[in-house]
């Protein structure tokens, strides 16, 4: 089933205008490694001021590009819902879970090991698997410069004032830019 969905992305005002001036996304800007934890790809969120935050901070806090003006790109993307995985979804994540663990059986019984195992990894492992050109989860959001008490009360008292909502944010990551179907600056 074809389905849209319209998604922001922060970054320095340099790299947003040189998306816009070629029409599309570079693969030089595209993040690698095990500190994305939805594996490699184009990150993105559904909110633009989640995207606006996350340009400022990098701008603000980072000594590379400390400094540079921030900008938020606006993408609409185009897709094959079964060939999206939104780790949000119970029976997504049980099918994640499932397939995890059907891996480590196989490497167990094989004898293999992965020097180095991390979500990242095992996104990229189901992505190329299942042709996934997209993939997104809610996290918490971990910010250190904003840190929230998890008691507002000062009475030792029941667990019932201890606070469970905490800042989210859901990351997107387009893993084929060929489901973009228009670029716009929106910031």
């Amino acid at each position: 089933m074809v389905k849209r969905m319209i998604l922001y992305h922060g970054n320095t005002e340099k790299v947003i205008n040189e998306i816009i001036e070629k029409g599309m996304l570079l693969d030089k800007f595209k993040s690698f490694g095990d500190k994305h934890y939805l594996g490699d790809g184009f990150y993105f969120y559904n909110d633009p001021k989640q995207a606006e935050h996350w340009a400022k901070m990098k701008v603000t806090r980072s000594k590379k590009y400390f400094g540079q003006n921030w900008a938020v790109l606006k993408c609409s993307v185009t897709y094959d819902g079964e060939y999206f995985l939104d780790l949000d979804f119970r029976e997504q994540q049980d099918f994640f879970f499932n397939e995890m663990m059907r891996l480590d059986k196989q490497l167990k019984e094989k004898e293999l090991e992965i020097d180095k195992y991390s979500d990242a990894y095992f996104c990229n492992y189901l992505s190329r698997i299942l042709n996934l050109v997209m993939v997104s989860k809610t996290f918490v959001y971990k910010d250190k410069h904003n840190i929230y008490p998890p008691l507002f009360s000062n009475n030792k008292s029941s667990p019932y004032v201890i606070t469970r909502h905490f800042r989210t944010e859901k990351q997107f990551v387009i893993r084929d830019k060929r489901i973009v179907t228009h670029l716009s600056k929106v910031m």
